[in-house]
């Protein structure tokens, strides 16, 4: 099944799980901080639910055997650890380059809303060689309000002077579909996720797509 947004003027992507294959230097970073507290290390099963609500939710989450432990610590060693083992197995979604270069020829506006550090995301994307620009990057840091509020989303709309109605979410977790639904805009569900198609069962998206090519353009 194909779903056409041609009509769209804004494509809007959460980042890890969605556009990019992060998820081996998440866990490095992860486990990384979890050693330094003497925890034993996490296998991805085990912490992917935790991924996706931004660093301080995911540390609270997967360090909870240790409440003691000051989550702005073990955040900053996260980060630390982070810089330099970020770029560990990344990799674009298949067919993802391709739909962004098809929707700049098309004049059409890009934009990544995540729960991610925008630093981070610009440095991968770097390193990656994007071919493509995006016309806004919302971060974890650029708003004090993270996904699921649909704060993010309307944020990027409203830079961009458009309508929330004329804009589309691809996200690949239930909050990129809370928050694409709070803010009016049509949610895209990205079955290549960190979870599968797990997220969309208890939060059904407007839409669920197994490969880009499901979109026409």
């Amino acid at each position: 099944m194909s779903l056409n947004l041609t009509g769209k003027k804004l494509f809007l992507f959460d980042f890890d799980g969605t556009l990019v294959d992060t998820s081996q230097g998440i866990m490095a970073s992860l486990n990384h901080t979890r050693e330094h507290y003497g925890l034993s290390a996490l296998t991805f099963e085990q912490a992917r639910q935790a991924i996706g609500r931004g660093l301080e939710v995911m540390l609270t989450d997967t360090l909870s055997e240790r409440p003691d432990i000051e989550r702005a610590e073990a955040a900053q060693i996260y980060r630390a650890h982070h810089e330099t083992h970020m770029y560990t197995g990344l990799k674009f979604y298949p067919g993802l380059l391709d739909f962004l270069a098809r929707l700049r020829l098309q004049k059409k506006l890009l934009g990544i809303v995540s729960n991610k550090h925008s630093y981070f995301i610009a440095k991968i994307l770097a390193k990656l060689s994007c071919p493509v620009s995006f016309d806004i990057i919302v971060g974890a840091d650029t708003l004090p309000e993270h996904k699921p509020s649909p704060r993010p989303v309307l944020h990027a709309c409203a830079q961009l002077g458009l309508n929330q109605t004329e804009a589309v979410l691809f996200g690949d977790s239930i909050y990129d579909t809370q928050a694409g639904r709070q803010a009016g805009v049509f949610t895209i569900g990205c079955a290549w996720g960190f979870n599968g198609l797990e997220p969309f069962q208890a939060e059904p998206p407007d839409f669920v797509i197994h490969h880009i090519s499901e979109i026409i353009i």
